[in-house]
């Protein structure tokens, strides 16, 4: 997915250096590698860079993370851990990859999964 992102056009870029706080919204792709504090809104892909730090909430379509993310995550499709980030806060998304070397705490909801569990609980109670 990595190289599928960095292919794709970066609507919004946060350089390393910059330090903003506070909500952000993005129509396209957004990749940062400062420092963020607050709630971010991609639409598309968001890209946590190696020097990148995030903490608050993000919700987007697809992530690659290899910075340090700290809050909760709602992803619509995919993320990806790289090798070197780290991860504290809960997780929902449908497609999950963790390289090896990621300091994943916390939680993780598999949303495929629970859709078919709570598809299993309302046939049983029926």
């Amino acid at each position: 997915m990595a190289k599928e992102s960095v292919n794709q056009k970066i609507d919004t870029i946060i350089g390393p250096g910059a330090e903003l706080e506070g909500n952000i919204s993005v129509r396209g792709s957004a990749r940062c590698d400062g420092r963020l504090k607050g709630k971010v809104r991609v639409q598309g892909t968001f890209i946590l860079g190696k020097t990148g730090l995030l903490d608050g909430e993000l919700e987007a379509k697809n992530a690659v993370i290899g910075g340090t993310l700290k809050g909760t995550i709602k992803i619509e499709e995919r993320i990806e851990f790289e090798t070197g980030a780290r991860f504290i806060g809960d997780l929902v998304c449908k497609i999950l990859s963790v390289q090896e070397g990621v300091l994943f705490d916390g939680t993780c909801t598999m949303t495929k999964t629970q859709e078919k569990i709570e598809k299993k609980e309302n046939k049983t109670t029926k």
